[in-house]
């Protein structure tokens, strides 16, 4: 797919992208009751997928909030539920007075307060328990400078991989807006599903348990998920493709899939740098 068969009406793609404003999570999506009839699952379709700790390199340099815990569950090779555990909330960039003391330190988290635990059900909705969670949905407060950050934001880490050097620049060139950094491959799915970011692009991940949880908790928010390529994310099935996790992955909000998130995909997958990428992937 070029540029020139992107057929996306521009307009329209950018106010979406100017006005598109996610709504806070509530504290529980599950209040009315959703029934008690659960369909047949043959237990041996699912396969459930943990990361005691998501972001060990941020746990090691003390960058504690952008720390998690992912518990995700996938059914015949698909992300269908997960929780997210976020041990250090207190990040130090909510926001608010009261915060002051935390945005003080850093951003390195905290062990005073107690944690939170989001989790949801894809399609079907999300809740939250322990520490209100005060993130989204703008975006953190060492990003919020609207000259030195212009929006929209597009979170990746700070690989400096050639591929991701070219799909930071190609969003950019595409959509306008800037990089921000973000460690974790949960935190930055989280920060797309609570509208923190427009998008959240990675070309790789340590494996399924790094995306089962977020994708799911995405989904059940209304956000979408593909590979870097714009392709269903196959990492979770029995004959996943090889090299499944150097596939990445595309994150966007929710209310993006029939607009942004086809015409991410489509900024991305023309950007001869990707398609070099995903050459040597399946050579």
């Amino acid at each position: 797919i070029g540029e020139e068969d992107d057929t996306t009406d521009e307009t329209e793609l950018m106010a979406f992208i100017r006005d598109k404003e996610n709504k806070p999570l509530k504290k529980d999506m599950f209040d009315d009751d959703i029934g008690v009839d659960t369909p047949d699952i043959d237990p041996m379709s699912v396969t459930i997928f943990v990361d005691p700790l998501d972001g060990t390199r941020e746990f090691v340099e003390g960058r504690l909030s952008n720390c998690q815990v992912l518990v995700g569950i996938a059914i015949n090779g698909e992300a269908v539920a997960g929780v997210i555990g976020i041990p250090f909330p207190s990040d130090g960039s909510d926001g608010g007075d009261d915060n002051k003391s935390e945005r003080d330190n850093g951003g390195k988290g905290y062990l005073s307060k107690e944690p939170t635990i989001i989790y949801g059900i894809a399609e079907m909705g999300t809740g939250v328990i322990g520490s209100t969670l005060t993130r989204g949905p703008y975006p953190l407060d060492h990003h919020i400078d609207g000259v030195k950050f212009p929006r929209p934001h597009h979170a990746t880490g700070d690989s400096t991989a050639p591929v991701m050097e070219a799909c930071r620049n190609g969003a950019i060139k595409r959509f306008g807006g800037s990089n921000v950094i973000y460690g974790g491959a949960g935190n930055k799915i989280l920060a797309a599903a609570l509208g923190e970011v427009a998008c959240s692009i990675q070309h790789t991940v340590g494996g399924p348990w790094d995306l089962c949880a977020p994708q799911a908790i995405l989904s059940a928010m209304g956000g979408k998920m593909t590979d870097l390529f714009g392709e269903e994310i196959a990492i979770y099935r029995d004959d996943a493709p090889s090299r499944c996790n150097e596939r990445g992955y595309l994150a966007t909000p929710p209310g993006s899939e029939e607009l942004f998130h086809k015409a991410l995909a489509a900024a991305m997958v023309a950007l001869p740098e990707v398609q070099e990428y995903k050459e040597g992937l399946e050579s």
